[in-house]
């Protein structure tokens, strides 16, 4: 995850858990987020005109469809691009699962001493890699077994890369796993990328030689290029996905809005 991100993601995470009616509470975020993160959400929100309504939304999705995977009897779960989330230490998951964090050794440098007094509440593995390179290997290193069941995690990940980023990271996950795995994902809607309040952002990306925001308005051949089937799809605001925050859009399909995707092996 690209590490200003990272940051302004566990601002507006700190922000949620301050609400009376919060969606989720993570007690780390605030340290995690620091003045960078709550600058750089101050920022990003005068650029777009508001607060962005759908992240903690995401985030209690993420939440919900992981936490029944795990109940489902999944123990493996690798989350990709893992920023500086903290659900190993805020979620109620079992002693015995397996969960790997796969990102930029500079991320964990920063991420690690806030966390040094904490203890998750499973085995928690970091795994110092770049996605764009090869991360499968330091992953089975960590202890990863591809012979069991695994879930897949890509929160907030796939926006940041080219298109054949996106297919090759589902493509290499579904390699190391079998029958019964399944893959979470939010996909951004293509025609939602070029609304006036992107361009801040799209200009961001192109002064620093980064590739444009990654979006589909067909997220089921995207998963199907990288040989996963759509278990599940849900448009941000549909059922599942809202909340009590977002406007109601129905069952299926919106192009042009978010999509909050799960596929399986």
């Amino acid at each position: 995850m690209v590490m200003s991100t990272a940051h302004w993601i566990a601002a507006v995470r700190a922000r949620e858990t301050r609400r009376a009616d919060r969606l989720f509470a993570d007690p780390l975020a605030s340290e995690l987020a620091g003045e960078q993160g709550a600058a750089m959400m101050s920022r990003s929100e005068a650029a777009s005109g508001g607060e962005n309504r759908f992240i903690p939304v995401r985030v209690r999705w993420f939440d919900d469809a992981i936490t029944a995977a795990v109940g489902a009897g999944i123990r493996q779960v690798v989350l990709l691009g893992a920023g500086l989330d903290t659900r190993p230490y805020r979620l109620d998951l079992p002693g015995d699962v397996d969960w790997f964090e796969v990102d930029r050794s500079t991320l964990f440098s920063l991420k690690e001493p806030v966390l040094a007094g904490a203890s998750p509440c499973c085995r928690r593995h970091t795994v110092a890699a770049d996605l764009a390179g090869d991360w499968a290997a330091p992953l089975c290193a960590a202890g990863f077994d591809p012979t069991r069941r695994t879930l897949w995690v890509a929160e907030g990940l796939f926006f940041y890369l080219a298109p054949e980023s996106v297919v090759g990271v589902l493509g290499e996950a579904a390699a190391l796993c079998g029958v019964g795995s399944l893959f979470l994902a939010d996909v951004m809607g293509a025609a939602g990328l070029s609304v006036p309040a992107m361009q801040p952002f799209r200009d961001h990306l192109a002064r620093n030689g980064l590739p444009p925001p990654f979006g589909s308005d067909d997220p089921a051949a995207v998963f199907a290029d990288g040989g996963w089937a759509l278990a599940d799809l849900t448009a941000a605001g549909g059922p599942g996905a809202n909340y009590g925050r977002l406007p109601e859009t129905g069952s299926g399909l919106r192009r042009g809005w978010p999509h909050l995707v799960t596929g399986q092996r």
